[in-house]
């Protein structure tokens, strides 16, 4: 298990460590494609949207309209990148992101590193005022692993289609309600 090292986020049990930051190089942009084709769960559409968000976030100027968080952790004296996570804020929407897809290197699955990625979203955008966050996710066999670890780390499946956010044929939302650290908040002032 791995201990996030910026972030502030620790994940029970760790004894390694990651880094979370913010941001997309080009070279990121290609090891994100292989981790996202590796878990074959991405439809050729879903992974074309992908692969042009990367490269947007690659290039561009910061000020996208999603963000990516880049999991690393040291091996063997190198950085090695170990996954990812793109959200962003859902247009006509106050204070509701979507989180657009997460994946993590197979190799380092079940070692706490999409719930370290997941946890720093959400701080994040408790930061910046969301109360909310949605993700859509499918709903047959195959997404069984993907639902329960969403539901592990507190999503909800939704039952109802929501304002604004309407599922594909066969796809389920899932919703999490972004808790805010109001007596951390009180300190601070």
């Amino acid at each position: 298990m791995y201990q996030v090292v910026e972030g502030k986020r620790p994940v029970p049990g760790n004894d390694r460590e990651i880094r979370i930051a913010s941001g997309m190089s080009p070279e990121d942009t290609e090891i994100f494609l292989d981790m996202a084709t590796a878990c074959g769960l991405f439809s050729l559409d879903v992974m074309a949207t992908a692969e042009d968000m990367a490269w947007e976030s690659a290039y561009g100027d910061g000020r996208e309209a999603h963000t990516f968080l880049r999991a690393s952790t040291n091996e063997c004296g190198q950085e090695k990148t170990v996954g990812f996570i793109c959200y962003g804020p859902i247009p006509s929407w106050p204070e509701r992101h979507e989180l657009y897809g997460i994946t993590v290197d197979p190799q380092y699955h079940r070692k706490g590193i999409g719930t370290a990625l997941l946890a720093e979203m959400e701080k994040r955008v408790a930061r910046a005022g969301g109360k909310q966050i949605f993700l859509e996710t499918g709903s047959d066999y195959r997404f069984e692993g993907a639902q329960s670890f969403y539901e592990a780390n507190g999503f909800e499946h939704e039952r109802r289609y929501i304002k604004q956010f309407v599922p594909a044929e066969g796809g389920s939302v899932y919703r999490r309600d972004v808790e805010t650290n109001d007596h951390e908040d009180a300190i601070h002032q």
